[in-house]
């Protein structure tokens, strides 16, 4: 198994789209702010995320 494959990531992509889709425009100056706020939303749901896929696929077997 490889242990260091990454499942998920946000790309500038993935911000640029959803900036056009909610029409907030953002320079690249931002992308910092915008890291920083991505991690401060996220903290430390991101387990919580792993523990619901785990249980979602533990009560589909």
């Amino acid at each position: 198994m490889d242990e260091n494959k990454i499942l998920y990531a946000i790309s500038v992509e993935d911000v640029m789209n959803v900036s056009e889709e909610v029409n907030i425009p953002f320079d690249e100056k931002d992308l910092l702010f915008i890291e920083d706020k991505i991690g401060d939303f996220m903290g430390s749901k991101w387990s919580e995320a792993i523990e619901y896929a785990l249980q979602e696929l533990k009560g589909g077997k």
